[in-house]
């Protein structure tokens, strides 16, 4: 009868200390030593045929690390059996010796399943913007469409920069470095309409009546909840200078520019606009509110996870990477060195994203288990008719694909995540609150990314 002791250690670990009979030790040694007469040769001796003690005398080392290795394996399957323990990986073993006249005691290190205690998840507080698209930002869209079709002239070189040109603007800071060094400076490039921006503090503000290659020096000063933190309250010099000046010539807004986009009036596309801007601020602003909510949860949650989890995640993070900016690499100080980061900090903020990552899923796969939500065959359809259209293919083929390849599993457990993030949201106390103008919406999640 084994003797068995569990100890939980940190991150989803579990260590067993095992004793096990002298009685089982001396059985497991009779079968190596049995196995080991009948396929080890010793000199004057035909094969097999050797006498059994001198067998043992002969081979004990070998005999040792064989009933070692046997037990391990033998007795550890039959402790966590008996335990009900699941191990998610192979255990480390550690023991001192082994000895046929004496019990075998070892220590068995593995890591289990992740576990969490899931903290509160309804009636959980968060705001919610409220965005108001009105017939302004639905027109200021329409002209955003258009000028992607505007016909483009190059004005003479004696013309001056105008209201609603298309100007090749090049930029350089020059307030924060020294007078010597700003010739050394690269100039940036931004592509700018004249008169478009209602920003106060656009460069587009300082460069009417200034002619092509023109140079010009432009102070700014940035308003304190300017969108971006960095120029936030900032006065900043410029060199501004002109590289190319273009008038620009929208396309007529009527029904042959409203049929070349699609639609069949010039109403339709104006309604479909403002469909798609109403649509994209409701799923950003219930975004938001989402992640307020889900924040929550996971904070107010324990978690257990094992550290190969968190590994196997932050891999999965750093290929991701490597592949956002097309280089291939599995050593993280090398990707880190040509991206010129700190590879100690790049390789903690990637433990930090797999971590949340994880807590996140498993909070959300917890809550859908304690609300038994089931797969909703309606949106399992909808998402194969996504995939459908994005690859040009019919819903038919996709399923097949998913078929050969057993991955239904994988979309139903998406969509159960998104059923529990839903669940969350519809049964929070969401607070509206005060309307703003889409611009503004725009500014402030700038000034959150």
């Amino acid at each position: 009868m084994l003797n068995i002791i569990e100890k939980k250690l940190e991150n989803a670990t579990m260590e067993l200390q095992i004793d096990v009979p002298v009685e089982r030790v001396e059985s497991e040694y009779q079968a190596v030593f049995n196995k080991l007469k009948n396929i080890v040769k010793i000199d004057g001796f035909r094969k097999g045929k050797a006498p059994l003690q001198m067998v043992e005398a002969r081979f004990r080392e070998e005999a040792d690390q064989e009933v070692a290795e046997n037990l391990l394996k033998s007795v550890f399957l039959q402790a966590v059996e008996e335990k009900q323990l699941t191990p998610i990986a192979f255990p480390k073993y550690h023991f001192d010796k082994i000895s046929r006249d004496a019990p075998f005691s070892f220590t068995a290190t593995f890591e289990t399943p992740p576990t969490i205690e899931l903290g509160r998840y309804k009636g959980i507080a968060a705001d919610e913007q409220v965005c108001e698209i009105d017939d302004t930002t639905v027109k200021s869209e329409i002209n955003a469409i258009r000028e992607r079709f505007a016909k483009i002239d190059k004005k003479d070189e004696d013309a001056v920069v105008e209201n609603g040109d298309m100007v090749n603007l090049k930029v350089k800071r020059i307030d924060d470095v020294e007078e010597s060094k700003r010739e050394g400076l690269e100039f940036k490039e931004y592509q700018i309409v004249v008169g478009k921006s209602s920003d106060d503090s656009a460069l587009d503000k300082h460069v009417g009546g200034m002619k092509l290659d023109e140079e010009k020096e432009v102070d700014v000063k940035y308003p304190k909840d300017y969108y971006l933190s960095d120029l936030a309250g900032q006065k900043v010099k410029y060199l501004v200078k002109i590289g190319a000046i273009n008038t620009m010539e929208l396309p007529e807004l009527d029904e042959e520019f409203a049929k070349k986009l699609g639609y069949e009036t010039v109403e339709e596309f104006k309604s479909k606009t403002r469909d798609h801007l109403e649509k994209y601020v409701l799923e950003k602003t219930k975004g938001d509110a989402k992640a307020q909510i889900l924040k929550q949860v996971v904070e107010d949650s324990a978690y257990e996870i094992p550290d190969s989890m968190i590994l196997s995640e932050m891999d999965r993070l750093f290929k991701r990477t490597c592949d956002s900016v097309g280089y291939q690499t599995n050593n993280i100080e090398e990707f880190a060195g040509l991206m010129g980061i700190d590879p100690g900090a790049f390789a903690d903020q990637l433990r930090q994203e797999a971590t949340q990552t994880i807590k996140t899923t498993l909070a959300l796969s917890e809550i859908s288990r304690k609300e038994e939500m089931k797969v909703d065959e309606t949106k399992y359809r909808e998402v194969l008719e996504n995939i459908a259209k994005r690859n040009n293919k019919t819903v038919e083929e996709i399923e097949k694909i998913i078929t050969e390849n057993d991955s239904r599993g994988n979309i139903e457990t998406e969509l159960l995540l998104d059923g529990a993030m839903d669940f969350i949201y519809e049964n929070a106390k969401i607070k509206k609150l005060k309307p703003i103008s889409f611009d503004e919406f725009t500014k402030n999640r700038g000034r959150r990314s």
